[in-house]
């Protein structure tokens, strides 16, 4: 629980009188994306949209033709995902411009996520990609340090930025110089945890939160437990990043301990949330100190996100 209480209400990501929901990076990625939440008429259905995560460059992901790059186990409500952000670049970035400006003008928020690649150096990229993403206009500007984009050695995934605090630190401060105090600026954490099997490390988490605190406006937290065993799936030797409910206990220790060790910066809380449990999830994670709840994998199953929303909503 919160070591202190900290009024969020005016925060720039905070919901106000709409629903108290955020969709998590790897959905929303083109103009087509937005257009149904354009289209709601009650703008207090419209969760916040995080779209993204941009590269520099456009990244195919990776996957080869042909190849399985996520899976759902219904039995287990777990997600194996080795989809390593396919995403258009920064001339994605640069065509939802528009988009934003139109939910914007309807009152809804919107957070562009950006990252780099293994082959590439983030404090060369992500400090250019700010400010890209910063001309586009949303509501703020995310800095994915919890992916293990691109491959690293021996062909395997890069370990995220998170496990480099002073790296990261580094990373913020150079963002921040290219695009100034005023923008919102948030970053998304990792698990601080290799299974599910293991707690999350707070000494791992307080490192992390006292190299990074001094320049962010929010953190969200988690992202998916990183190099899980997934057979089903046929590229990245069979392993990939779980998500689903089968995570919500790692994701609610992790909200926990950045409460306590970071009362003063506003969190959102994804990780093991679905329809499923979304009734009892949100309103814990609510009074646990998260100013939003939300989630990627079941939106990314469904066609429709934008009813997706209306039955968490219903659901509370």
């Amino acid at each position: 629980m919160p070591t202190e209480t900290v009024n969020f209400d005016q925060h720039p990501l905070a919901p106000g009188e709409a629903v108290p929901f955020f969709i998590a990076p790897g959905v929303l990625k083109e103009p087509s994306h937005l257009t149904p939440f354009i289209e709601v008429e009650d703008r207090l259905m419209v969760p916040l949209l995080v779209l993204g995560g941009f590269t520099l460059g456009a990244w195919a992901g990776r996957a080869q033709p042909g190849e399985v790059d996520h899976v759902y186990y219904q039995g287990r409500r777990a997600m194996g995902n080795a989809r390593d952000f396919p995403n258009p670049g920064q001339e994605g970035i640069r065509a939802l411009k528009e988009p934003i400006k139109k939910l914007t003008d309807k009152g809804a928020q919107t957070i562009i996520q950006i990252t780099s690649l293994a082959h590439e150096d983030p404090l060369d990229v992500i400090p250019e990609l700010a400010e890209i993403a910063v001309a586009s206009k949303p509501t703020a500007v995310e800095v994915n340090l919890s992916c293990p984009n691109g491959v690293g050695k021996k062909g395997r995934f890069a370990p995220p930025l998170y496990h480099y605090p002073d790296l990261s630190e580094e990373v913020l401060y150079e963002t921040r110089q290219r695009i100034g105090n005023e923008v919102t600026l948030t970053i998304k954490d990792g698990p601080h945890t290799p299974s599910l099997d293991v707690a999350v490390d707070r000494y791992s988490v307080q490192r992390f939160v006292e190299a990074v605190r001094p320049y962010i406006d929010a953190v969200t937290g988690i992202n998916s437990i990183a190099d899980q065993p997934f057979p089903e799936i046929t590229c990245a030797d069979g392993r990939g990043g779980m998500s689903g409910p089968i995570i919500a206990p790692i994701a609610k220790q992790h909200l926990g301990y950045w409460r306590e060790l970071a009362p003063e910066v506003a969190y959102l809380s994804c990780g093991g949330i679905d329809s499923e449990n979304i009734e009892i999830e949100a309103p814990e994670r609510l009074a646990a100190g998260a100013l939003r709840v939300g989630g990627a994998q079941e939106f990314y199953r469904t066609r429709q996100p934008h009813l997706l929303v209306e039955r968490w909503a219903q659901a509370l």
